[in-house]
């Protein structure tokens, strides 16, 4: 939003009620210049008497204020990107992080009575590795670190788990 009200090349006012929201002092315009306020009083008193009382500041509080506002910005780009990795809010964390919620719909899934009788043709590192791999999203190499063995391990258990998955349901 640009909150400059006035502006030449000796000075700059903006209107502090725009600026910050919940202002409650007396000066309703601030008077920004390179200049000493005595200088602009002299020169420019005609002009600035209908923004009295004003507070005067330095261009240098320009440089704070835009400095300000880029970092505001960043922080809040980076909180819409990033809010539901660090932070837990209901329906938004869920679907940015499935391994949070991979239990909840695994326990759902099974409890489907054919699906428990095929889950017990699986052994249970096949079951683990199955899981991982189609329901929480993990790559066969994260899953062969965190278990210490090799993707190729992992894609070998993956796919026995699915050719008794499909023995089972009789797709073979």
């Amino acid at each position: 939003m640009k909150t400059i009200t006035e502006s030449n090349e000796n000075y700059s006012i903006i209107d502090l009620t725009l600026e910050y929201e919940n202002w409650t002092g007396t000066e309703r315009y601030a008077v920004i210049s390179d200049f000493d306020q005595e200088y602009l009083e002299q020169n420019y008193s005609s002009e600035l008497s209908a923004f009295k009382p004003y507070l005067f500041m330095t261009s240098e509080f320009l440089d704070v204020r835009r400095n300000f506002r880029n970092n505001n910005k960043k922080f809040e780009m980076r909180e819409l990107l990033y809010h539901a990795v660090y932070d837990y809010q209901d329906g938004i964390t869920e679907g940015a992080n499935l391994s949070l919620v991979a239990d909840d719909f695994v326990d759902k899934l099974i409890e489907s009575e054919e699906l428990k009788r095929a889950l017990t043709v699986l052994s249970q590192t096949e079951k683990e590795r199955l899981l991982e791999y189609h329901i929480i999203g993990k790559t066969l190499s994260q899953i062969g670190e965190e278990q210490g063995c090799s993707a190729a391990a992992v894609k070998y258990s993956v796919d026995r788990a699915i050719k008794k998955f499909n023995k089972f349901y009789n797709l073979t």
